[in-house]
């Protein structure tokens, strides 16, 4: 970093505490990821990093614990846990971080040709809206997953990072469209946890995922086409559920299992349940006890 920025400890820091930092870096071809913990310091762009040539990085942080101030000529920006901004190395900066936890990847300028100038504006500002929050869920699952990729496995990854990154700070139509399928897959990921904690409630509908998701519902469907519709996948998951809870417990009544899983009638169950599985709740139940009998 010497050779970018000048960094340097609070004044209020003493020597013999140390300066303690800890972090994982990964080069991903389009991208470098890093993630980690940093003490508290101060730091301002080098006068003349690399000899004066143009740097043509920008660097996105995404800030998990601590605080985070940056000042340009023209913009100052406090970041708390939670937020993301981008900020160009190219550019005069100054600023300061408490204790400070979460990502910075460098994004060079030659894996965002099409998209410079978009994101040159969007520098120096708190990002937001559903699609940033999508590229949060995104980056945060992607850095569980680093250290299992295989170096093809990690380029293609950066690839793919590089065309997210580039649809949800800006909304250029063509690189939606490059990045659907990852902003699709990650949005299907956040529904499917929500599913699956809601799953009894009974007006668990798209509608009201859509909502709680802050997504519109037609982006909701586009998740889920795939996999035959969000409604069937609820309903899927619901009955599959009380399968396994049908088989398990022989002495719970039917009817109340139904509605534990988010039914509230047991006819309805009853008649999704046979199409489900080919036989009605009471007799998959004693097939399950005659097999208990039997063992």
């Amino acid at each position: 970093m010497a050779s970018l920025i000048d960094v340097a400890p609070p004044e209020s820091h003493r020597p013999e505490h140390g300066f303690e930092v800890e972090y994982l870096t990964c080069n991903m071809a389009d991208v470098v990821f890093t993630s980690g913990r940093f003490a508290a310091q101060t730091f301002a762009r080098a006068a003349a990093p690399l000899q004066g040539a143009p740097v043509d990085i920008w660097w996105l942080f995404r800030v998990r614990a601590g605080e985070a101030r940056f000042e340009t000529v023209d913009r100052r920006i406090h970041a708390g846990p939670g937020a993301m901004f981008l900020i160009s190395l190219d550019d005069d900066f100054r600023g300061s971080i408490t204790n400070y936890d979460g990502l910075v990847l460098a994004l060079p300028r030659r894996s965002f040709t099409g998209v410079a100038d978009q994101l040159n504006d969007a520098c120096n500002i708190l990002l937001s809206g559903n699609l940033v929050e999508l590229l949060t869920d995104y980056l945060d699952r992607l850095e569980t997953r680093l250290i299992l990729m295989s170096p093809e496995e990690l380029r293609q990854a950066g690839r793919a990072t590089a065309q997210m990154i580039a649809a949800c700070i800006q909304l250029s139509s063509d690189r939606l469209e490059q990045a659907r399928g990852a902003i699709e897959s990650v949005l299907f990921e956040r529904a499917r946890l929500y599913i699956e904690t809601h799953l009894g409630d009974f007006d668990l509908t798209p509608d009201r995922i859509a909502q709680q998701l802050r997504i519109s519902r037609s982006a909701l469907y586009r998740a889920f086409e795939s996999v035959g519709g969000v409604a069937g996948y609820i309903l899927r998951k619901r009955l599959r559920a009380a399968h396994a809870e049908l088989v398990a417990s022989t002495d719970r009544q039917v009817q109340e299992i139904a509605y534990r899983h988010g039914f509230k009638l047991a006819s309805d169950f009853t008649r999704a349940f046979r199409r489900e599985f080919g036989v009605s709740p009471r007799e998959m139940r004693e097939r399950a006890r005659r097999r208990s009998t039997a063992g």
